[in-house]
């Protein structure tokens, strides 16, 4: 047989083998493995440049992985002022829109995007105006969203709180839109409640410094003092601001001999039980738009 005639029966039988699968109802089918992706989960947080202060995501992603074992995991930063320092110093992290642009193209239809702030406040409301592009999203709560929360908040973080010296919740407040730091004014009305020596103050806006003084009065008649961070990480705020050396910490502005500090929310079980609860609400929502 010629070469050409081997190349003509060749074809025919091509053909002859594409009819009998057409008659036989067999076709090729398109791989949709790209389209069958579970939602992608983000965590979602404002970020830190301390090296210590970072531990804390880790412990946070890890949690999330054994509680959504079919959901890829990601961490996005809002601050763009982290990232780009943390880039400075080859540290890779991604900010919103470049965690949303690379979900994209991996092929993901849908996501969830988880805040990991304490309060619904301006960098929790900063995270629904990222664009999503092509994808299906929706929005975890923040920590303490609604009046049952801030009770689940404070009955997770009393363990926290010292028999035999003082204990000062630190928060962050804001002090250009005051609106924001009534979740954590109700905090306060709610933890000082289970304790005559237990005080909430903030860095910055509402509820301020004002409960200072008499944290300090308490401690110096027991010599010492606690400070609880009423923050996801223990990073410049707990590390300067409020432990720091300079004569205006916390530390030295109570000034007694001992200083003990809790370790940020993040590590608290059911602190990232509640962030999970909130998780969970929208992956729920997010099922319902696709059904």
């Amino acid at each position: 047989m010629s070469h050409l005639s081997r190349i003509i029966v060749c074809l025919l039988l091509f053909a002859l083998c594409g009819c009998a699968m057409k008659e036989s109802g067999t076709t090729v089918e398109k791989d949709t493995t790209m389209n069958q992706k579970s939602p992608a989960i983000v965590l979602v947080a404002f970020g830190t440049t301390s090296d210590k202060g970072r531990q804390v995501f880790d412990v946070i992603e890890q949690a999330a992985r054994r509680r959504y074992p079919d959901h890829d995991i990601f961490l996005a930063f809002t601050s763009q002022t982290v990232v780009d320092r943390l880039h400075k110093r080859g540290i890779q992290v991604r900010n919103l829109e470049e965690t949303l642009a690379v979900l994209q193209a991996q092929g993901y239809r849908q996501a969830v995007l988880q805040s990991l702030m304490i309060v619904p406040g301006q960098k929790d409301a900063e995270i629904s105006q990222v664009p999503t592009g092509t994808l299906q999203a929706t929005y975890g709560q923040a920590l303490m969203a609604t009046p049952e929360d801030i009770r689940a908040v404070a009955a997770a973080v009393n363990e926290d709180i010292a028999a035999d010296r003082p204990t000062v919740f630190v928060t962050h407040g804001n002090s250009k839109h005051p609106r924001y730091n009534q979740a954590l004014l109700a905090f306060a009305a709610t933890i000082e409640a289970q304790s005559d020596s237990t005080f909430t103050c903030s860095v910055e806006g509402q509820p301020g410094l004002a409960k200072l003084p008499k944290a300090r009065m308490q401690a110096e008649k027991a010599g010492a003092v606690h400070f609880v961070p009423l923050m996801l990480v223990a990073g410049d705020h707990i590390e300067n601001d409020v432990l720091g050396d300079e004569p205006d910490s916390w530390k030295s502005l109570i000034g007694v001999p001992e200083a003990s500090c809790s370790q940020p929310l993040g590590y608290n079980a059911g602190i990232r039980d509640i962030f999970f609860r909130h998780l969970d609400t929208a992956m729920t929502a997010l099922q319902a738009v696709e059904g």
